[in-house]
């Protein structure tokens, strides 16, 4: 049986990008920089946070235009896949997630890089990347070829 929630938005993204078309496919492939401002009821949930190299944000793709459960992937097309084994922004829920380097803390702001957002998303939870739990080294890569991660690096970085 489905069960609706609702989430509050802790903070924004401010970020370069305002085209979904012209957005970095994956945030690891981006040396793109924005910031994250975290609303003033949230500001002290960051204790601490500056000791931490990356952040894993999760986010709500405010502007993808639909909800699919089934999609071509949007770098080199090929055969359509099942939502959930893709990365796709068209997705139940539209929840995202980032993976970013912080780059400084000031007050309620975090300037990062690694952004793979549009300027506005609402930002939902921030996270610290921690390697000893977030980093499984002989993990598969499913479908997901050797060329199309390389179209994908290809061209998050000409962004």
């Amino acid at each position: 049986m489905s069960e609706k929630f609702i989430l509050e938005q802790i903070g924004v993204m401010h970020s370069p990008y305002t085209d979904p078309m012209q957005t970095p496919v994956q945030s690891v492939f981006t040396k793109g920089r924005g910031t994250i401002e975290l609303f003033p009821a949230f500001a002290d949930g960051l204790d601490q946070i500056a000791s931490f190299s990356h952040l894993i944000l999760i986010t709500r793709l405010h502007k993808a235009p639909l909800e699919m459960l089934v999609e071509t992937p949007m770098v080199d097309g090929g055969m359509p896949h099942g939502i959930f084994a893709t990365r796709h922004m068209c997705r139940p829920n539209r929840i995202g997630f980032s993976i970013v380097k912080l780059l400084a803390q000031v007050d309620n702001r975090l300037l990062i890089e690694g952004v793979d957002l549009l300027d506005g998303t609402p930002v939902l939870d921030i996270k610290p990347y921690i390697p000893a739990f977030d980093s499984v080294p002989d993990a598969s890569s499913g479908w997901l070829s050797i060329q199309h991660l390389e179209n994908i690096r290809r061209k998050s970085q000409s962004l």
